[in-house]
């Protein structure tokens, strides 16, 4: 019994030791914050009246913290979001990701002080989205190995892009589509290539001959205008916040890789290079490296325009 007794008390002196090491660890990061954190603003977060929205899986949806500028971040399901103050609040936006169908909430938390309050709950709606059958050339469809490499080097260029956005906004207004056109192929349709191979659209098409101008959707910095595998002469603008646009089959390219281009700004010519039945354009968006209907970034993006 004596034996039981000393494990015991050493297991609880060794346990107390840890968490106070960690305790430490802790309120030592968090003085630094502590110092430029008042009281007024830790008393507001703490009667913060969380809010509850909705956002359709493969969609995303912006989240508004109104509170007054002070340290801290802001975090949804254990991802950091980037933000930016406007009209007395932190604004970022958040993505339902397409194959997350296990996600059902996204719960966001402002973080200070290591302590988390909730800001905003997303309830993740599911949709259901069109399959279709196309025919294209069956070299870009069973690659051979050199077209392997080349697609893996493309989508290790493409990564390295993607992870390298500002924590800043490039734009003020709301986002735009890239071309006003009937859309030949939705977000999120589920795709048999050539009869065999089965694939996910990922992106929105649109009718457009030959040369037709496609404009930039906001303003940013162009960070890919090259040919690629799949999409051919495409254009890809970093928005900032981890928003990307891309605009894929293009005929021509009108800008070059580091230009800054302003909302509106012609960027190529529609045409039909890469994968493609025939003459369109894609555009495909991506938030938080989640590829979502650019469409629904331009709904919520409205509210940019309020002044």
């Amino acid at each position: 019994m004596q034996t039981i007794i000393v494990v015991l008390l050493t297991f609880f002196i060794t346990s107390c030791s840890l968490f106070t090491k960690r305790s430490i660890s802790n309120d030592q990061s968090s003085t630094e914050i502590k110092s430029e954190v008042n009281s007024d603003d830790l008393q507001y977060l703490e009667k913060y009246s969380a809010m509850t929205k909705e956002v359709f899986r493969g969609e995303s949806n912006f989240v508004e913290v109104l509170i007054p500028e002070m340290p801290g971040y802001l975090s949804c399901n254990d991802k950091k979001i980037k933000t930016f103050y406007r009209q007395q609040a932190y604004v970022g936006f958040v993505s339902a990701g397409y194959f997350n169908s296990k996600v059902k909430q996204i719960n966001c938390f402002w973080i200070v002080n290591g302590i988390d309050y909730l800001v905003t709950t997303f309830n993740v709606l599911d949709k259901k989205y069109p399959a279709e059958r196309i025919y294209v050339d069956k070299k870009r469809v069973f690659l051979s190995k050199k077209d392997q490499a080349i697609v893996a080097k493309e989508r290790k260029f493409k990564d390295k892009i993607y992870a390298s956005s500002p924590a800043r906004p490039y734009f003020e207004y709301s986002f735009q589509l890239p071309i006003e056109a009937v859309k030949t192929s939705e977000y999120g349709t589920q795709r048999v290539y050539n009869g065999k191979k089965k694939s996910s659209h990922l992106g929105v098409d649109y009718r457009a001959a030959v040369g037709t101008p496609i404009k930039a959707s906001n303003t940013g910095k162009v960070v890919i205008a090259r040919d690629l595998f799949y999409t051919g002469y495409t254009v890809v603008i970093d928005h900032g916040l981890d928003i990307f646009t891309i605009y894929a089959h293009l005929s021509k390219l009108m800008v070059s890789e580091g230009e800054r281009v302003p909302l509106g700004t012609v960027i190529g010519l529609a045409g039909a290079t890469g994968r493609v039945t025939g003459p369109h354009l894609h555009w495909g968006v991506t938030v938080n490296g989640q590829a979502i209907n650019g469409e629904s970034l331009v709904e919520n993006s409205l509210f940019l325009e309020e002044k």
